[in-house]
Formats: structure tokens, sequence, C-alpha cells
């Protein structure tokens, strides 16, 4: 019978890795700086098992999906936010012609009637005329112009909060009957003129 032969095994040899101890190596320290292992460490890497997975829910179970109406009604009021005070940068500005530079349309000014008042902080009467006109262009579904409703004290100190920015930046017209006497009384007037025209020229 072969008797094993003494000595270093062939697994224990010098070529071999495992059990393989760092010594501290006192010029290396001083050398590098870092008394520790210079070999990087081995890399772990995602385990090739399926692991759990924890489903949170922050919604209730008996939370329902939004209406299909619900959501196009809210992706189409999905527009690109307008500053509240925009047309505020076109205040004194008008319109000119570029060959000649005279003012085609308006010779003056804008300016609002007696019973429109403009409200916010440094608005003017061209202003408040200007937002009137974009209202009246990009009207908000289902909202009448109306102008700001709150008191003008409020407004004008607190615009940012006090404003609402789907009404043009005037307070709130009430009309009286003696309002509406005086429509129908310039509506007659208009009326009268146009016939005695339409007499002379037909």
């Amino acid at each position: 019978m072969p008797r094993a032969r003494k000595g270093k095994s062939k697994r224990g040899g010098k070529g071999s890795k495992k059990g393989v101890v760092t010594k501290f190596d006192p010029e290396g320290a001083l050398r590098h700086g870092f008394d520790g292992s210079l070999l990087p460490p081995a890399r772990q890497t995602a385990s090739i098992f399926r692991q759990p997975v924890t489903i949170v829910t922050t919604s209730s179970k008996h939370s329902k999906p939004a209406p299909v109406s619900e959501i196009k009604r809210s992706v189409g009021r999905m527009d690109k936010p307008f500053q509240m005070f925009a047309l505020k940068r076109l205040q004194g500005l008008r319109a000119t012609s570029i060959s000649t530079g005279n003012f085609i349309a308006l010779s003056e000014p804008l300016a609002p009637p007696s019973k429109i008042i403009p409200v916010g902080p440094g608005i003017g009467g061209d202003v408040a005329c200007l937002s009137v006109a974009y209202s009246l262009q990009h009207p908000t579904t289902g909202l009448p112009i109306t102008g700001q409703t709150g008191p003008k004290k409020s407004l004008d100190s607190n615009p940012g909060a006090n404003v609402n920015p789907d009404q043009p930046l005037f307070q709130a017209v009430v009309i009286t009957e003696d309002d509406v006497l005086l429509q129908q009384k310039r509506v007659i007037d208009a009326r009268r003129r146009l016939e005695e025209a339409l007499k002379q020229f037909g």
C-alpha cells in the first residue's frame, strides 16, 4: 500500500489563493498611508433567485377611477398659465404705421367709460380696456364677464389673493334702471338717424 508523501499538498501550494491572509506591512503603511489590505474587496452580485416584493398602496381599496368625461375636461383645461398683470407691459403703447410713423387706428389712448373703474396696483384705463378685450377674445367656459367682485381697497392692497384672474381688471359694474333707460334712448336715437339717412340717400 503506497504511503502519502510528507510535505505540502498541491492544494496548499504556492499558487493557491485560498486561505491567504494579508499581513501588516509597516513599510507599505509608511509608503501608502494605509495599514489595511491594498486589494479591492470582492464585489457582491445580486441574487439570481426571485426575491419577494412588498407592494405598498397609497389609495383606498374603495376608490374608483375618474370617469372619461372628467379626464377629457381636465385635459382641456391644461392651458398655459396667463400672468395676472401681463397686459400692464402694454400700458402707454400704441400701434403706429411702419412706413409713415402715424397712428393708424387709435389717435388717442384707450379710455374706459365712466362706470368702468380700473383695479389693481398701477392699472390704468388703457390696461383695463385691454383686459376687457382679452376676456372677450378668450372667454372662460360657462362664466360671464362681470369684473372683479371684491372691494377696490382689498383688490389694490393684496391683488395676489383677491384678484380673480378669470375676470378683467375693472370693478364690477352695477346696472341700474336709469342705465337701461339711457341705453334705450340711445338705441331709439340711432335708429331715427339711420332712418333719416336711408330716406336721404335712398
